[in-house]
């Protein structure tokens, strides 16, 4: 289960951002009509600019959120009232469901095999929307008219409900229990903005806005996940070297670092497996992000990792350097094949060292550390040295 903290942090950025904008509509009367006249050509322009940058980083899933946004907000504007009407209904249903299918689908080339796919789905949509639009189905009629709650959600049916439901149901279960917290929260956001937008239709100018407001969050994330991308490693979710790198280059007057590395790490590669090693980097990795005494720790490369403590001696640091090495080192590790189920456990080493006057910059100390690992392994391995 993800930690309380993380998912607040992740549901509170785009909520925040889609309550700026509701309280915006909400109080429409007391501000200037045209900021709220040049609300669609924002959202267009927006909408391009994220359409391109995510096509230019490859990060396709915004495209197929943002892409059928701007058809439905097309439509809204320029079809007939009745056709306008019939795709609000349409869209109430559909959308949520477009939303959870693309954010469970792992991220692909934009023109690969799967990436065609995703791109002759979304086509499909389109043409089931205004093939219904334009030959419309009384079997299908009677459904956005059966009656499911015993209170009215007008202009909502009650089909769209019980959909967006569901829908919300199952990303809330994504941001309680998927690794992928940065997605799950964002898009539950985006669904309530949605459904929200939609419920409350009639409210002066509360649907462009809405519009407006799911293409903010959606460029946020997309800035979010590029920072990402640059800066946590994607294996360990741990801040990668270039994080370290910038860290370090803030760091004040005083201040250790400690240089780890898991203890034959190649033979238990070569033994059991890359899939297997990768799956013991991720269980170190999680134990070293738990490092008290104010500490961070990265992911400096391969089997290496780095943890920084601020404003700290080397002798406040040790214990809690210690401390992890003995918790990784007494927890057990199961080898998994066809045949039979392996209990193992991993060591690490660590070097802890200070900086002093003689370092000309924080790299002269990561040379010192590293020297005090090696020393670690020298004498025999699972031992933090400090220098």
């Amino acid at each position: 289960m993800n930690s309380l903290k993380l998912i607040a942090i992740n549901i509170a950025i785009p909520l925040f951002t889609y309550v700026v904008f509701a309280l915006l509509a909400f109080n429409s009367a007391k501000l200037p009509a045209f900021l709220f006249s040049i609300a669609p050509y924002i959202f267009y322009t927006l909408s391009i600019i994220i359409l391109w940058v995510s096509w230019h980083f490859n990060r396709n899933k915004f495209i197929f959120v943002i892409a059928p946004l701007i058809l439905i907000y097309t439509g809204f504007e320029y079809l007939s009232a009745v056709k306008a009407t019939q795709l609000f209904h349409y869209s109430s249903i559909i959308y949520p469901i477009h939303l959870l299918i693309f954010l469970v689908l792992k991220e692909r080339g934009l023109f690969s095999v799967w990436g065609i796919l995703k791109i002759v789905f979304v086509v499909l949509e389109v043409v089931v929307v205004l093939l219904l639009l334009y030959y419309p189905n009384e079997l299908l009629q009677e459904l956005l008219n059966l009656k499911i709650f015993s209170i009215s959600f007008y202009p909502l049916k009650d089909i769209a409900i019980a959909v967006s439901l569901f829908v919300f149901f199952v990303m809330s279960a994504l941001v309680l229990f998927n690794r992928y917290l940065i997605y799950n929260a964002t898009f539950l956001i985006i669904l309530i903005a949605y459904s929200s937008g939609l419920y409350l239709l009639k409210t002066p100018y509360f649907l462009d806005i809405t519009f407006l407001a799911i293409d903010m969050i959606v460029f946020i994330l997309l800035i979010r996940e590029t920072y990402r991308l640059a800066f946590y490693d994607e294996l360990t979710s741990m801040p990668g070297r270039r994080a370290l790198v910038e860290d370090m280059a803030k760091l004040g007057r005083k201040y250790s670092l400690a240089m780890i590395d898991i203890d034959h790490f190649k033979k238990f590669n070569d033994t059991y497996g890359h899939d297997t090693g990768d799956e013991v980097l991720k269980m170190v990795a999680s134990k070293l992000l738990s490092v008290g005494g104010g500490g961070k720790a990265y992911r400096y490369g391969g089997e290496e990792f780095t943890i920084l403590f601020p404003s700290k001696e080397v002798n406040e640091c040790f214990g809690h350097v210690d401390i992890l090495r003995q918790n990784i080192a007494t927890s057990a590790f199961v080898v998994r094949n066809k045949k039979k189920a392996k209990t193992i456990y991993i060591n690490i080493s660590a070097g802890l060292v200070q900086n002093s006057p003689k370092d000309k910059n924080p790299f002269a100390v990561m040379k010192r550390a590293d020297n005090a690992l090696y020393k670690a392994k020298e004498a025999g391995r699972n031992k933090v040295i400090k220098a």
